[in-house]
């Protein structure tokens, strides 16, 4: 399995760990009425920051600790990161879904807001189609990279 491919599944990892504790927090504060206050706008904006922060954390912390296992298991250093052609198109391709799917996310919290659902419903659309694009993402790295492209 080539390093590429490990970085791939990493960082699906840790994508999955933050959704779901994303949404475990969001939950309790649903079911705590925190989004029904006049001031829910901002809980939702507070959240979702909070997601932000939490994904970019916890993605370097993935990484430092599989190139730290990387290299105690390999008695070698991480690959210096070198990228040729084949890993450009795999990211591209990979990247081409992850935007199909956002964009139909995109698409379904408009149809939300038309429909004059909630703010907390529509912003909760984009945040899951924005997961779901990037597991999809990463499903496809990893895909292609098996198949060999």
């Amino acid at each position: 399995m080539p390093y590429q491919e490990k970085s791939a599944i990493v960082s699906l990892i840790s994508g999955v760990v933050v959704f779901a504790l994303y949404y475990y927090f969001i939950r309790q504060m649903y079911q705590a009425g925190a989004f029904e206050e006049p001031g829910a706008g901002a809980e939702i904006g507070k959240s979702i920051l909070w997601l932000i922060f939490g994904g970019i954390v916890v993605n370097i912390i993935g990484h430092i600790v599989f190139s730290t296992i990387y290299a105690i298991a390999n008695r070698e250093d991480a690959p210096s990161i070198v990228v040729d052609e084949r890993d450009k198109l795999i990211e591209l391709r990979a990247l081409r879904v992850a935007y199909y799917i956002f964009g139909a996310g995109f698409v379904a919290a408009m149809i939300a807001l038309a429909l004059e659902q909630t703010y907390f419903l529509t912003f909760n659309i984009l945040i899951f189609s924005f997961f779901v694009a990037g597991v999809a993402e990463g499903l496809m790295q990893v895909y292609l990279y098996r198949r060999g492209f």
